[in-house]
């Protein structure tokens, strides 16, 4: 008889033992739980009564890395070629002072004339010294004004290029993407499905890989756009006067490198 009023006993104690350990052991996650929340300045939300509960990551853990961005994928565009109406393709091109042939010794000397002679093309400049997208040139134009007053029904162009800077150094990053991607609607709405050409600053001095690449996100964003960087292409490092503005070999340098970038998208035979 003795022996049978000792189960009992024996099997109490044992559950008040597993009800303490469950208690404490609930109680001391819930206090690590919530120094976790107050050292990641994130709410507890994790109960430990739960049979579904899933732990947090403890505090200093390194986080996923985001996924890669996607590589760039340039377009590849229809080949311009003259037709009888148009013997030969006209390119209008919308820059600053390089493009209006700045430094060159004369007007057939500059990358524009130089595109136009070793092509066949018919390009049509449209540019100011000193103009880019946020500053006004000499004449008091930005780019997307230069485009806004051109004669789009006179030039009728096959296809547009952009050269630009970007404003001078520590340029105002989200104002100049907010420009590119004005002047980017505007072109798809004035010409539609046209093939276009930008390409970046030739001198991006004080602006960082980081800045300069957001910039240049903003050109990418539009389908059929061609975004050239000299920096990355090896025709940024141009022989230049003492203005600072190409010499005659900066520009032809200019001309055949967008030549071959031209050839590589498709627009001229040969690519």
């Amino acid at each position: 008889m003795g022996r049978r009023r000792e189960a009992p006993v024996a099997a109490i104690l044992v559950a008040l033992l597993a009800v303490g350990v469950v208690g404490g052991t609930g109680y001391a996650w819930s206090r690590w739980n919530d120094q976790v929340a107050t050292d990641t300045d994130v709410e507890s939300v994790v109960d430990p009564g739960s049979r579904d509960e899933q732990l947090p990551d403890a505090p200093g853990l390194p986080t996923a890395e985001p996924e890669p961005e996607p590589a760039y994928e340039p377009p590849t565009f229809s080949t311009l070629t003259p037709t009888a109406n148009r013997p030969r393709p006209v390119l209008l091109l919308v820059g600053d002072g390089w493009a209006a042939g700045d430094g060159a010794s004369g007007d057939d000397a500059s990358y524009a004339a130089r595109l136009g002679s070793d092509l066949g093309w018919d390009v049509r400049v449209v540019a100011e010294p000193g103009a880019s997208y946020l500053a006004a040139g000499e004449a008091g134009a930005t780019v997307s004004e230069l485009w806004a007053d051109a004669p789009l029904a006179d030039i009728d162009p096959d296809a547009v290029l952009v050269q630009a800077d970007y404003a001078g150094p520590d340029p105002d990053v989200d104002a100049v993407t907010r420009a590119i991607s004005e002047l980017g609607d505007r072109i798809a709405a004035d010409l539609p499905g046209a093939p276009v050409v930008a390409i970046s600053s030739f001198r991006p001095d004080g602006v960082s890989a980081k800045d300069e690449t957001a910039m240049t996100r903003a050109w990418r964003a539009f389908d059929g756009t061609l975004v050239l960087r000299p920096t990355r292409l090896g025709f940024a490092d141009l022989p230049t006067g003492p203005a600072g503005n190409p010499l005659d070999a900066g520009h032809e340098l200019i001309a055949t490198s967008l030549e071959e970038a031209f050839r590589e998208a498709g627009l001229v035979p040969g690519g």
